[in-house]
């Protein structure tokens, strides 16, 4: 049972698919019938500078449509984890991508390594698919939204030429969030 509203980070590099992981979620988070803001911010730089991507979803209407201090932040570079880390809401957690992001201890969050990027080559064969695998760890770990709804929004929101690709890279991803809650002590909330 999850407790909402239940706000989320995706935070990177631009050019990492960021946005397009929000969108997902959003698109997925509406089609469960849920309330849903999303909103995203770039770097100075539109390739290479930090971005992040903002989800809020919510079983009641949404007061104020921007992320403050995210429950979730799933991170993939280093560079937006030493940026958007600090604003992690107590008690909330990090995921982030081992091949890239080295954490440091903080007070009062969870930190998750997930194996993101070494899974995309290794696996799909294509490590810009570690978005998805990245994004399918969040689903796993945390079951936010339905399996059905996701791939939903996959096939209405990403290039045809991407389904299978990201598809594949999400079930990846969600069977190592399962493991996370068997292996890092249990369930998010």
């Amino acid at each position: 049972m999850t407790d909402w509203p239940v706000k989320v980070r995706f935070g990177g590099l631009g050019g990492q698919g960021l946005v397009t992981m929000g969108a997902v979620l959003a698109e997925a988070g509406s089609l469960c019938g849920l309330q849903v803001a999303a909103s995203q911010a770039y770097g100075s730089r539109a390739r290479g500078g930090a971005t992040r991507s903002d989800v809020i979803l919510s079983a009641e209407e949404i007061d104020f449509p921007h992320v403050i201090e995210p429950d979730l932040l799933l991170v993939l570079a280093q560079e937006a984890y030493e940026l958007y880390s600090p604003e992690v809401a107590e008690g909330g957690v990090i995921l982030a991508d081992d091949f890239f992001v080295k954490v440091k201890k903080l007070q009062g969050i969870r930190q998750l390594m997930v194996a993101g990027t070494s899974t995309a080559v290794s696996q799909v064969g294509n490590k810009l698919a570690a978005n998805f695998v990245m994004f399918g760890s969040l689903l796993g770990f945390t079951e936010l939204v339905g399996h059905d709804q996701v791939v939903k929004a996959i096939e209405n929101i990403v290039r045809e030429r991407f389904h299978d690709i990201n598809k594949k890279a999400l079930e990846l991803g969600i069977e190592l969030g399962k493991q996370l809650e068997k292996t890092e002590g249990g369930a998010w909330r």
